[in-house]
């Protein structure tokens, strides 16, 4: 059962699947067989300082064989296999004697453009292209032979670079690699497109076994295999195609290993150490966002989700093959900050906060309170056993971004005596900006919690706003949860300028410790404001639509989605309406990044 014809110009559905089952299944299950014992010494060799041999031994052949294996058996005749064969078999070779002797870089840059140069002279070489706006190819002649050599390399020192953080190298190569074999069988413009699906597909199974927790760690061996055979499946698969699918394409899916590479000759300019050194190791992008505080789960995490990104990317390219080659290069132009702005954001946003010993920070001159929803119990306790009037703002992505167009409200929240983060967005974001937030201190969770804590303290509480009805509802279901609460007072939110007196007045007389006011922002800062001195009132807190929430009029979003910050989309999903609000979104992850960018 061939996974190609005798021609080799037809992909066979089963063959393929067989070679995937087949690729996958020795990747997933040498280490398996090595024995318990040597399973055992390739465990005691991970501790600081001693090089993992027999762990580079055990995963570098099973991922050569898992290779070269089923493109001998099932590949068929195709030339194009039978030389990746042998590239694959020559570098995990070569990688395995760096895994032993720890050869010096000059050998192994040596014995890497002899292993190319093999590779190349047997048939795995770009000898034409075809320019953007023309139907013509163009041959490469002369410069077919170094050009081929000089790509090959690239791509296997991208891929090699990736072995300094371990359990990147895998899931990557799987995702990198299907997207070529889907390619490759997507556009089918050369002969080659075949074999080098089917290169692609096995290539992507060899890595996902090597994928699962508790795997070797990957040497020298398996990177220069996975390397190479990249390598090669970029060349073969995309050959007689626009210098477009040869070159963006690749250089798209193999953004992570490139972008690797390319921090480092970056940083070392940027750093004024522009001479080359062989020799000399040079730091890579997920070493620095190491030195930033970044745990290595969480940048394998974001390397593994930059990957995904760019070759769906890359694959959308290829899938609309009949658009223009400039509708193209503006979709890339479009994608490629956008990714490269999500990365830089979530990178920032996984690092270590600066250490500070203030108690609140600035953020676009919203001065948020460093503190957690004990500290703020607290704080809350001190301004009520204090008497006098004090204002807790509990400020939301909206108000973030409300402060910096409103001045009467940016001037509001300035003198509040107490500021918390009411929303993951805004959690994120400050840390994205490098200000040490602890956690989300919401509005719902802040009511409910002052409850609680005023049956303690013995506390009186006053509901204000929100729909006729809502008030009292609110104020039941709260002292439902919250049995011996003192309610002092409810009254709606619908009065007028006329009845305005009256409602300060019966407050009050109510004399409450806590005023909860829902009126929705900003019109409930500006009230408390406004009213402060005549209110009286100890603590009094704007609280959005809360009361809906405890009356049971609007549903809160799933623990799940609160936990992961997506409470805004199940609000959006059930209130449309709320939709120009999410405005302040975009606008607040826009304004971040401009901020962050210009501290770098």
């Amino acid at each position: 059962m061939q996974a190609l014809d005798a021609s080799a110009s037809q992909l066979r559905p089963a063959g393929a699947a067989g070679a995937v089952a087949l690729a996958f299944l020795i990747s997933l299950a040498i280490p398996y067989l090595a024995g318990p014992r040597l399973r055992r010494l390739a465990r005691e060799e991970s501790g600081p300082g001693i090089r993992p041999r027999r762990q580079w031994a055990l995963s570098g052949l099973a991922i050569m064989l898992a290779i070269a294996c089923p493109l001998l058996v099932l590949g068929g005749a195709a030339p194009e296999l039978r030389a990746v064969v042998v590239v694959v078999i020559l570098a995990g070779l070569a990688g395995m004697a760096n895994d032993a002797l720890a050869l010096p870089k000059a050998v192994l840059l040596a014995m890497a453009v002899a292993i190319a140069g093999l590779g190349v002279a047997m048939g795995i070489a770009v000898s034409e292209v075809k320019p953007p706006f023309t139907s013509q190819m163009i041959r490469l002649g002369a410069w077919s032979f170094p050009a081929s050599i000089a790509w090959l390399l690239g791509v296997a020192y991208a891929v090699i670079l990736l072995r300094r953080l371990p359990r990147l190298t895998a899931g990557a190569i799987a995702m990198i690699a299907a997207t070529f074999a889907i390619a490759a069988l997507a556009v089918g413009a050369s002969r080659s497109a075949p074999a080098a699906g089917l290169l692609g597909l096995v290539l992507a199974a060899a890595a996902a076994g090597a994928a699962r927790p508790g795997y070797p760690a990957l040497g020298s061996s398996a990177h220069w295999s996975l390397g190479f055979a990249l390598g090669a499946m970029t060349i073969v698969g995309l050959l007689k195609n626009t210098a477009f699918l040869v070159l963006g394409v690749p250089l798209l899916a193999l953004g992570v290993p490139v972008g690797e590479a390319t921090y480092a000759i970056v940083y070392r300019v940027g750093r004024n150490r522009q001479r080359l050194a062989v020799a000399q190791r040079w730091e890579l992008l997920h070493e620095a966002l190491m030195r930033a505080g970044v745990s290595a789960r969480r940048i394998v995490l974001l390397f593994h989700l930059a990957t995904l990104y760019l070759c769906l990317v890359a694959l959308a390219l290829v899938l609309l093959v009949p658009i223009t080659f400039l509708a193209k290069l503006l979709i890339v132009g479009i994608t490629l900050p956008l990714g490269f702005a999500g990365f830089f954001l979530a990178a920032r946003m996984c690092s270590a906060p600066q250490e500070t010993s203030e108690e609140q920070v600035d953020m676009f001159g919203v001065p948020l309170a460093r503190i957690d929803m004990a500290g703020a119990l607290d704080r809350i306790d001190q301004f009520v056993e204090e008497g006098s009037p004090h204002m807790v703002i509990t400020s939301d992505t909206p108000s973030i971004v409300r402060a910096r167009d409103d001045a009467e409200y940016h001037e509001i929240v300035r003198a509040a005596d107490l500021v918390t983060a009411d929303g993951r967005g805004v959690v994120w974001m400050a840390r994205a900006l490098g200000l040490p937030m602890r956690e989300r201190v919401s509005g719902v969770d802040l009511v409910k919690q002052i409850c609680q804590r005023a049956v303690e303290k013995r506390y009186s509480v006053y509901l204000l706003g929100a729909a006729p009805g809502v008030a009292e509802e609110a104020a039941a279901a709260l002292a439902s949860g919250c049995p011996g609460l003192r309610i002092a007072g409810t009254h709606d939110g619908y009065f007028t300028e006329q009845q305005e007196a009256e409602v300060i007045r019966e407050i009050g007389e109510a004399k409450p410790d806590i005023l909860f006011v829902a009126l929705g922002a900003p019109r409930q800062e500006k009230w408390i404001r406004r009213h402060m001195a005549e209110l009286q009132v100890p603590v009094s807190i704007g609280v959005g639509g809360a009361f809906d929430v405890f009356a049971g009029r609007v549903a809160r979003a799933p623990e799940w989605m609160q936990r992961a910050g997506l409470e805004w989309l199940y609000r959006l999903l059930r209130e449309p309406r709320r939709l120009p609000r999410m405005w302040a979104l975009p606008r607040l992850v826009w304004m971040t990044l401009w901020e962050a960018l210009r501290r770098r």
